[in-house]
């Protein structure tokens, strides 16, 4: 912090960390980006502000309570907002442009290139219960009377690429955000996280924020890191007591290789958690437990 404060100015350094979009390490400043439904949100916001004038940023606010500020191309009751990833180094959705429009109708639709899994709309709760909170304020703020229509014109497309298709959802992809930041995975993070976690006498490895929260709950006496695929890099750094917490999808298929872009079913978790705690254990032999969520 004081280093950073010297180079850039205190103010400086306050405004970037308190703006959610940036993490600082010994070696600098790593970049997040925004998910679909802060994206989505901004679009949404954009639209119904410019029925009156044209806008190109919007502030909206994120499940975390951080309001960030977006850029956008809105006129006229329509908005295209870009999702960007920060320095994540392999996010394929990052450049997506999510379009709105305002309707006459109440109410937000998702349309054309969101997916659709079992019937419904693949938009997960907390991404609907953000994009709902921001369209209520906005439509509060201009004192707008309709609705939004969000679409994602590349959406079709990014579903074969994504692996979105190997989940069940058909045309289009998922509008998703537990935070509404996209944590910036990159060769700095890793390695940052890695020299933290050297620093604990127990640590709890998560795969995301899910295990994050659980672990918080469950395990006071355990510090969480949240570490997403890269859990190799997590148990080879650890020296303390060391707990697994995190989706039996991902953990399973880190363990099984062979089962990789396959559906497992809830019969299959019980069956394959000795195999995780097995690998775990080959990387560092003062693994504890794995916790399936």
């Amino acid at each position: 912090m004081k280093r950073a404060a010297e180079k850039e100015g205190l103010k400086r350094v306050r405004e970037k960390i308190e703006s959610g979009l940036y993490i600082l390490t010994k070696d600098g400043w790593i970049k997040r980006g925004i998910t679909t439904a802060t994206t989505a949100s901004a679009a949404i916001v954009g639209a119904i502000a410019s029925v009156k004038n044209e806008c190109s940023y919007v502030r909206v606010s994120t499940p975390v309570g951080i309001e960030v500020s977006v850029k956008v191309k809105a006129e006229k009751g329509k908005c295209v907002a870009k999702k960007f990833a920060g320095d994540h180094a392999f996010d394929r959705t990052d450049g997506v442009e999510i379009v709105a429009r305002v309707k006459d109708s109440e109410g937000i639709y998702f349309g054309k290139g969101i997916g659709v899994k079992n019937g419904k709309k693949a938009v997960s709760e907390s991404a609907k219960k953000q994009i709902e909170e921001n369209f209520r304020k906005a439509r509060e703020k201009f004192e707008f009377e309709g609705g939004v229509e969000i679409e994602i014109p590349e959406g079709e497309k990014l579903c074969k690429i994504t692996g979105n298709e190997r989940v069940g959802i058909r045309g289009g992809i998922s509008v998703l955000g537990s935070t509404g930041f996209v944590e910036p995975w990159c060769e700095k993070l890793v390695k940052t996280k890695a020299e933290l976690v050297k620093q604990y006498d127990k640590v709890a490895i998560t795969t995301g924020r899910e295990g994050f929260r659980y672990a918080l709950k469950n395990f006071s006496d355990f510090q969480p890191f949240v570490f997403g695929v890269y859990i190799d890099e997590a148990l080879k750094n650890a020296k303390g007591e060391v707990i697994i917490v995190g989706k039996p999808a991902l953990l399973v298929k880190w363990a099984v290789p062979e089962l990789r872009g396959k559906i497992i079913g809830d019969e299959d978790v019980s069956k394959y958690k000795r195999r995780v705690l097995e690998k775990a254990k080959e990387l560092n032999e003062n693994v504890e437990d794995v916790v399936l969520i």
